[in-house]
């Protein structure tokens, strides 16, 4: 046997070239990292990664007008993305069962953190007409058209370090409240609304000539409440604010609600405040349809 022998190394077993794209379909720059381009790898995981993120926040904050910035960052992202996939068809290294088993898991720890990124910011759909005018739900006009449900955004952080602000439009569980109050509106474990804060706690709450009175003087501050009319009716059911002496304590922990449409709406008014724990988020931005994309005040 020669030196020329010895020094021959054994070829490099390899996959075929569209098991890189597959496993750079699921994470971005897999099949770089895996044939030895580290540094290329990296980058377009972080590049994509950060540009997706990016035009998620994007679209759920409410400083950044309309979603025009949101989808010019995605379509770079869905650009880039398929450069990457096209330049993944290369062969990479044979892998072992027990990187098969690592790339897995690094796939479902990345799937983990994409579900903890939703709790930050989530996406809603409207389904009722309870927040008209300010957000629109499912409905049928007098003609026969049918309108959907705005579709909009919530800051799932916003009372991380904060606390729930009169005024704000928040999303909440059902599960909160009292047990036998949700049986009796038929509201389903687990089910979300969307209504407004008009009350915090130590707040003393009451109705006076359609208008909305904390310990006794109008509500002037945020200006939004002093658009809210309340009826004189006094709805069936209805146990709280039912009329211009009945004055309710909002306790500690916990902020009472109504939607917009004040006369269409089953709310605190009916089954009590909400606990602050039930509240999920802040409403932020509607981005669909795109005729109403905007901030929500």
């Amino acid at each position: 046997m020669t030196n020329e022998d010895h020094n021959q190394t054994k070829p490099i077993k390899t996959h075929r070239p569209w098991i890189g794209v597959v496993l750079s379909f699921f994470i971005s720059g897999a099949s770089q990292f895996l044939a030895g381009d580290k540094l290329a790898g990296i980058g377009w995981f972080l590049i994509i990664g950060l540009l997706s993120l990016g035009g998620v926040f994007c679209l759920a904050s409410p400083s950044i007008p309309g979603d025009l910035p949101a989808f010019i960052l995605f379509a770079i992202a869905a650009l880039l993305w398929i450069i990457m996939l096209v330049k993944s068809c290369r062969p990479i290294p044979r892998l072992r069962w027990i990187s098969w088993v690592g790339f897995i898991f690094l796939f479902l720890i990345l799937e983990a953190c994409s579900f903890g990124v939703e709790k930050l910011v989530r996406p809603f759909k409207i389904p009722t007409a309870s927040m008209l005018p300010t957000i629109q739900g499912n409905r049928k006009l007098p003609d026969g058209t049918k309108i959907g449900g705005d579709h909009l955004f919530i800051e799932g952080y916003a009372y991380w370090f904060a606390k729930p602000q009169r005024g704000d439009i928040v999303v909440y569980k059902v599960d909160g409240i009292q047990e036998d109050k949700r049986e009796f509106y038929r509201l389903p474990s687990g089910e979300f609304y969307v209504k407004r804060i008009i009350g915090v706690p130590g707040d003393v709450l009451s109705v006076q000539n359609g208008h909305l009175y904390n310990r006794g003087r109008l509500l002037s501050e945020p200006e939004i409440l002093t658009k809210l009319e309340f009826s004189d009716y006094h709805f069936p059911n209805q146990t709280y604010l039912k009329n211009s002496t009945g004055d309710y304590t909002v306790p500690d922990g916990s902020c009472f609600v109504v939607g917009d449409n004040t006369t269409n709406s089953l709310d605190s008014r009916f089954y009590g405040p909400i606990s602050e724990k039930e509240i999920i988020g802040r409403v932020s931005k509607i981005y669909w349809p795109l005729s109403r994309a905007g901030k929500v005040k």
